[in-house]
């Protein structure tokens, strides 16, 4: 998707799209919109600065078990290439929020991706 904050809601209704079927409330759908908004809007911000020219890369997976979102920038990645020390409410929410995440500072392709978790059960 562009770089462009106006594509958020675009983001939240693929997610939407993609766990359709599976076992959600609507409190754990509406956290993982939350942090899937906050996390592209990071890539916006920190890889692009906020142009509209960049692209954001949004990968959903999904077994029956767990919904898996990557979001991958091109940006420069972060900062000396390290995760910082403290967060913001982007980082703090997936950490808060999700079953499990990682992320990539600095891709060897370049920019930055976070992978989110949830977990579903029947």
């Amino acid at each position: 998707m562009p770089s462009d904050a106006g594509y958020l809601a675009v983001s939240r209704q693929a997610l939407v799209g993609a766990v359709a079927g599976l076992p959600l409330g609507d409190e754990e759908l509406d956290d993982l919109k939350l942090v899937l908004s906050e996390i592209c809007a990071n890539a916006i911000v920190h890889a692009y600065g906020g142009r509209p020219d960049g692209c954001i890369d949004v990968t959903f997976r999904r077994s029956e078990r767990e919904l898996e979102v990557t979001v991958a920038d091109a940006g420069p990645g972060f900062p000396e290439g390290r995760v910082p020390d403290t967060f913001g409410a982007g980082l703090t929410l997936l950490d808060r929020l999700c079953a499990r995440h990682t992320i990539e500072p600095r891709r060897s392709q370049g920019g930055a991706a976070v992978t989110f978790a949830h977990s579903v059960t029947r």
